[in-house]
């Protein structure tokens, strides 16, 4: 377990996601007007849509979330109940803040962690690791057909956040994500037993780069970049590839730096810790920041040459939320409260 709680290479991956977030949200609040590109013949997006396959690195979050989830000691219902109602509160305080109160119901990625938490520690309460692998697997494959049979019902509120819908409100829908969350997870525990071994590392490697193959041969490596609505359905409700590629992605990432990074020391308010350890606030800060900021540069910087606004948000962000992190960690990670109790005379 300790070689798990100083998991070097996982906050470097942790790190690397939390970097493309940033950028790639940076890029698309600044070249877009409220989330739609009206000039499909600009720069920036052809350069987008060539480059969607980046978004990957974003997509790999769901696994890193279920590799944490694993990390923890207690797998105790009610307390991860409690957590996921926290982090879901926290994701519609998020939409109402940013979006207005139209959105408080929006279903997002904070939203989507908490009820994956909720199933998984159901199956390891109940069963075992191995029905938690299963139905990621069932996920996995099932998506497709079941989203075409449900289709007619995607209007209604519980079906879409398992399915998905073709609107503004719904992202990251159970159905295929789970089976990322609930990959990492299973990933996590394999890992427990072999994360030594120069053999493991090298299989799962060469698993991620077998995964990916399948996605690029399918054409199903890089999504369709929608101008209408860039958050829009061919991210969110993704092709088979896709998912392959995410899950390929992972195992290529964490198995290099189990290789590379896990023998090194991090500093503890560095930006790879700080991006990692502060995780849940980075994010919050970043999606709320980036969308605000990025209207006030647009007006004193216009997104024309010589495009000065396209580098000042992004290292600003990397920036603030490198404090965040750190922040973070000082406030919620390092300080202890004490309660003595003195009896009455």
């Amino acid at each position: 377990m300790n070689q798990i709680k100083n998991w070097v290479a996982l906050d470097v991956v942790k790190f690397i996601s939390v970097l493309a977030m940033i950028l790639i949200h940076s890029h698309f609040v600044l070249i877009a007007d409220n989330y739609r590109i009206t000039d499909t013949s600009g720069f920036f997006y052809r350069i987008s849509e060539k480059f969607m396959f980046l978004g990957l690195f974003i997509m790999i979050l769901p696994m890193l979330a279920g590799v944490v989830l694993k990390t923890y000691n207690n797998l105790d219902i009610k307390k991860i109940i409690k957590l996921a109602f926290f982090i879901s509160f926290l994701g519609f305080f998020m939409n109402a803040l940013i979006w207005g109160t139209g959105y408080l119901f929006s279903w997002n990625v904070l939203q989507f962690l908490g009820l994956s938490f909720i199933v998984i520690s159901f199956l390891m309460n109940y069963f075992s690791v191995r029905e938690v692998f299963l139905l990621s697997l069932l996920v996995l494959i099932s998506t497709g057909p079941l989203r075409n049979f449900l289709a007619e019902f995607s209007n209604i509120y519980l079906v879409s956040i398992f399915v998905g819908a073709d609107n503004q409100y719904i992202f990251w829908p159970f159905f295929p994500w789970f089976s990322l969350v609930g990959f990492g997870f299973v990933f996590t525990h394999i890992y427990e037993k072999y994360s030594n071994a120069m053999r493991f590392n090298i299989s799962t490697f060469f698993v991620g780069s077998f995964l990916i193959l399948i996605a690029v041969l399918r054409n199903e490596a890089s999504p369709f970049l929608d101008p209408k609505y860039i958050w829009g359905p061919s991210i969110f409700q993704p092709k088979f590839g896709f998912v392959l590629a995410a899950i390929g992605l992972f195992c290529i990432l964490i198995s290099t730096a189990n290789i590379l990074f896990n023998n090194i020391k991090l500093n503890k308010y560095g930006i790879i810790n700080s991006y990692s350890k502060g995780i849940l606030w980075v994010y919050l800060f970043q999606m709320f920041f980036s969308f605000y900021l990025s209207v006030i540069i647009k007006v004193f910087f216009p997104m024309n040459e010589p495009r000065l606004a396209y580098f000042i948000l992004p290292i600003l962000m990397i920036f603030l939320s490198w404090r965040v992190g750190a922040m973070s960690i000082k406030l919620l990670q390092e300080k202890k409260l004490i309660i003595t109790l003195k009896k009455l005379r």
